[in-house]
């Protein structure tokens, strides 16, 4: 016979589904929430002396109830205020729930809440995000352990990003030089292009989200179960360099340790494992992560730009001692010593020539019999004083250092997540601070569905996907 016991909810399971209703009706998780969460109980102390100081005893909402607000914003997916002004005016279950009472708020009074209280609402975010890491320890401590670093970009609607704008400068600067090519048009429209939006200084021109635009950068991590752990602003993190991957990459690893040092002033250091794409291959990024940051495994896949004459082994005839000195296996002889060298966005590399080699009128001669290059000056040899990159403490050709990752794919759902399905990408907006914040609230419900995932599991273990339909309906 077959067994008709109803499958029990998992933990993942129930969060995927609360995400899922989330998205196609929000409006049956008000009752949820209210059964399930205590917003109160996250919200620091601050947040309230600023809040009521800031509108005195002639405030008509509670902090909650404009909390709660922004909460139906994301949750509805409202892009602009107006919709959910005008959505909270018609809905009477919507007021109860912001615990609205007659007066809704102004579009302005919404406004100046995401401004003014930028700060505190950080601080709201980083409680939310220690409680939810702490519940994903005891859930999957192994997911937990592993911290995930990735960049993206929020597109304002300002007036550079508009295609227009590249199509009249395209059309002037082809009318103006008939001569060039239409590569050469390209290249010398992208060299004349604005590096900041006129709109706000912010928003700065770089290579984000697989196309170049003008937009605010932003730092996220999470761990490998999704849950948002950060979020740090990038604006000033910016690199001079033509090529746009080289920009892009400059720029993250810029952005990499202020990220960190501001995890870690609120959460503790107990990762393990991190993990980030390979615009963070950089010997001066391991040997940080590894002696700073306390991480025993690095997963970063190697980088070409940061690969080249960096890896001698690959010549047959050269080895490294155990000392960090380049040998010469055709005559047994150790490599001169040449002093350290450090180009512009480089690590410290210390450099190394052929013992064949000697200086004559000014210019280094190699006089070996057998070459191992064509160079006049014989081979060179560069070493770094930490080579963590190369075995950064696993394998990097094993099956585990794939698994991991192929985690990293989990940082990038957050961030779709977060733009996309609460809104953040369309915020009708130019003032950074704003963003900012709206990016905030949208990881702040993000969490809050993780938490309310875990209390549901917690105070109803015998709960299933049936009941808890059954349940929304009722709420509904």
């Amino acid at each position: 016979m077959f067994n008709t016991k109803p499958k029990q909810l998992s933990f993942i399971d129930l969060f995927s589904h609360l995400k899922a209703s989330a998205l196609y009706k929000p409006e049956s998780l008000l009752g949820l929430f209210n059964k399930f969460i205590d917003l109160s109980h996250y919200i620091p102390s601050s947040f309230y002396n600023a809040y009521y100081k800031y509108f005195g005893k002639h405030r008509y909402f509670s902090l909650e109830s404009m909390l709660c607000c922004f909460l139906v914003q994301k949750l509805l997916k409202l892009n602009i205020l107006t919709q959910l002004r005008a959505v909270l005016l018609n809905s009477f279950e919507l007021r109860s729930f912001c615990n609205l009472h007659g007066n809704v708020p102004s579009i302005s009074t919404l406004s100046r809440f995401r401004k003014i209280f930028a700060s505190e609402i950080h601080k709201l975010f980083q409680n939310i995000s220690i409680h939810a890491h702490n519940i994903s320890i005891q859930q999957c401590p192994q997911d937990s352990s592993i911290l995930i670093f990735d960049t993206t970009g929020i597109v304002p609607k300002v007036r550079e990003n508009n295609p227009k704008f590249i199509h009249l400068l395209l059309k002037n600067t082809s009318k103006a030089n008939p001569e060039l090519p239409s590569e050469k048009v390209y290249s010398l429209v992208y060299s004349s292009l604005p590096k900041t939006a006129a709109a706000n200084s912010n928003i700065r021109l770089m290579f984000t989200n697989g196309h170049f635009c003008w937009a605010l950068k932003f730092a996220v991590i999470t761990n490998a179960i999704g849950i948002p752990l950060a979020l740090v602003p990038l604006f000033n993190y910016d690199s001079s360099s033509s090529d746009p991957k080289e920009a892009k990459a400059i720029s993250d690893s810029k952005g990499l340790i202020p990220s960190l040092e501001t995890l870690f002033s609120y959460i503790p250091k107990n990762f393990s494992t991190f993990i980030a794409d390979s615009a963070l291959d950089s010997h001066n990024i391991y040997s940080t992560l590894k002696n700073t940051f306390n991480f025993s495994k690095i997963v970063i896949p190697l980088n070409t730009r940061a690969s080249k004459n960096t890896t001698p082994t690959l010549d047959p005839n050269i080895v490294i001692s155990e000392d960090g000195i380049p040998i010469c296996k055709k005559f047994n002889k150790p490599f001169k010593p040449e002093g350290k060298c450090q180009g512009k966005n480089r690590s410290l590399r210390l450099k190394w020539t052929c013992p064949m080699s000697s200086y004559k009128d000014g210019k280094r001669v190699c006089s070996c019999p057998h070459p191992c290059t064509t160079s006049k000056s014989g081979a060179i040899v560069y070493t770094y004083p930490d080579d963590f990159r190369s075995f950064p403490g696993i394998n990097r050709n094993s099956q585990e250092f794939l698994d991991l990752y192929h985690k990293r794919v989990t940082v990038e759902q957050t961030i779709y997540h977060l733009k996309s399905y609460m809104g953040s990408d369309t915020i009708c907006t130019y003032d950074h601070i704003s963003i900012f914040s709206d990016f905030l609230l949208s990881a702040i419900t993000f969490s809050l569905l993780f938490i309310l995932a875990h209390n549901i599991k917690l105070y109803c273990s015998k709960l299933t996907i049936k009941k808890l339909n059954k349940l929304k309906k009722l709420i509904a």
